[in-house]
């Protein structure tokens, strides 16, 4: 990948409807070589897939929490299938640590998401759930292309200044 690749995928990350005509202006390019790259990326896998933002406080997800799971007897390769069913849950990580899986959910509100954690601790093999509500999020932009290249001008280590810039965390735990 050169710089201009970089520059293509910046720019598809901003808005992925973008005309190849546009593109190639910008990039001072053709119109079908920016296409061939652009399937280029594809073939390679960085470009994994278009998709669309959803606001999800107009969807009526007004809530979103972070829950560590902490799990006992059970394989860390086993647990995400009993997660799966949850629509709640965006994400699902494996991580190092005290908690084996970390989970990024959306409810409605804090009764919704109670009712919920009531769920995931009745799986078989969740010991724990420690479960940090978000008060705000402040930066939420997803990969940078360009933040991993070594030519240029972002962090070298892949910072991004992460916390939430206010101090407060509020945490529910179970046992």
């Amino acid at each position: 990948m050169d710089d201009i690749d970089l520059k293509l995928l910046a720019s598809l990350k901003k808005d992925a409807k973008q005309k190849y005509s546009d593109l190639a202006d910008l990039l001072n390019l053709s119109a079908p070589s920016v296409h061939a790259r652009v399937k280029k990326l594809e073939q390679l896998g960085v470009i994994e897939s278009y998709t669309i933002n959803l606001n999800p406080k107009l969807l009526g997800a007004r809530l979103t929490a972070f829950v560590r799971v902490t799990t006992e007897g059970v394989a860390c390769t086993d647990i995400p299938a009993a997660f799966e069913p949850f629509a709640e849950v965006e994400e699902l990580h494996s991580v190092a640590g005290e908690e084996s899986i970390l989970l990024k959910v959306r409810t409605r509100d804090t009764e919704s998401l109670d009712v919920l954690l009531d769920q995931f601790r009745k799986i078989p093999g969740v010991r724990k759930t420690v479960t940090s509500i978000v008060l705000g999020t402040r930066i939420d932009r997803g990969t940078d292309p360009t933040a991993f290249n070594a030519s240029s001008n972002g962090n070298a280590n892949g910072g991004n200044g992460t916390g939430n810039g206010n101090g407060h965390e509020s945490k529910l735990e179970s046992k």
